[in-house]
């Protein structure tokens, strides 16, 4: 099987070594630009085929998995399906939040986005065991530390921001779990302190199944030591699930802690370790029949989500 990726910085090399251990009969070609790595890797790979660009690539490859930063994805998915590439898998946000529009669909349905979020054993739970026709509300939030500093480049400007880089993730999880089709912005307040976009976000929205949604997401809160997702569903009944990565707390209607499942309790084995479970899963999935992995569909509804709280009612990035 022939492996194509697309640049080779923190999410590439994640990729290229989970696949490598994984499946040791794949064939690797690698686009990266920096002509000094190119001559590092060039060293310590010798069996990949590391190359500055693609223009002489001509032959379709099994899979391309694009891993450049989101201004290039659009570029680069042209070449894969002008090639003829069975499978292209992008990093997210896929092309930005104002790629909103659905002519990739008519093109290829074997296209990938990576909410890798989806593979946690926590979600995985949650999404085989309750109900979405149950579902009453959902709170989802991201706090980290992330940034102290006014970033630079591309991750200081559109294609950048809190709610693109990882409330994306956030967004694509209650979109598999509640499988809403929209989601209709109600109340958003978006707050510049570092960056020169959007740094904290909270937002009110509402689901074409009427499910009351809340986001709340800072990459600036100085006091978390690491990154941390959190969402919290309120059933009908009043049944409450309080999950992140590490477990999932089930109360009832009364506040009373009535259940907990570790991550530990249910985590499945899998070939190869690296940042998590989740990333091996994904990995195995784009080997096989990706009835996990995120679809185009998915990645263009989530862009949706985000383009109409950057809309709604003057909000802007300055």
């Amino acid at each position: 099987m022939r492996i194509l990726i697309y640049g080779f910085g923190r999410m590439g090399l994640t990729h290229f070594t989970i696949l490598n251990s994984i499946n040791e009969n794949l064939k690797f070609t690698i686009i990266e630009p920096n002509r000094f790595l190119l001559s590092i890797l060039n060293k310590n790979f010798p069996n990949v085929n590391f190359l500055k660009d693609d223009s002489s690539l001509k032959e379709p490859y099994d899979i391309s998995l694009i891993t450049a930063p989101p201004f290039a994805h659009l570029k680069l998915l042209k070449k894969c399906l002008k090639r003829g590439d069975k499978k292209v898998f992008i990093e997210k946000p896929f092309g930005g939040y104002t790629n909103i529009y659905d002519d990739y669909l008519n093109q290829t349905k074997n296209l990938y986005v990576g909410y890798v979020l989806r593979f946690n054993p926590c979600i995985q739970w949650i999404k085989n065991k309750i109900s979405k026709k149950n579902i009453f509300s959902v709170k989802g939030q991201f706090l980290s530390s992330t940034l102290n500093k006014r970033p630079v480049g591309w991750r200081n400007g559109p294609f950048s921001g809190v709610l693109n880089e990882v409330g994306s993730h956030v967004i694509d999880l209650i979109q598999y779990i509640t499988e809403c089709k929209s989601m209709e912005v109600n109340h958003c307040k978006i707050q510049s302190v570092i960056s020169d976009v959007d740094d904290i976000l909270d937002a009110e929205l509402i689901s074409n199944d009427g499910v009351n949604i809340s986001l709340h997401f800072n990459w600036v809160k100085k006091n978390i030591r690491k990154p941390v997702f959190k969402l919290e569903i309120v059933m009908k009944d009043g049944l409450k699930y309080l999950i992140d990565q590490q477990e999932i707390v089930i109360r009832n209607n009364k506040e009373e802690k009535s259940d907990k499942i570790s991550v530990t309790d249910i985590a499945e084995t899998v070939p190869f370790y690296l940042r998590g479970i989740d990333f091996s899963k994904q990995m195995e999935d784009l080997l096989n029949d990706c009835s996990t992995i995120a679809s185009v569909e998915d990645g263009l509804q989530v862009n949706k989500v985000i383009n109409k709280i950057m809309l709604h009612e003057g909000n802007f990035r300055r």
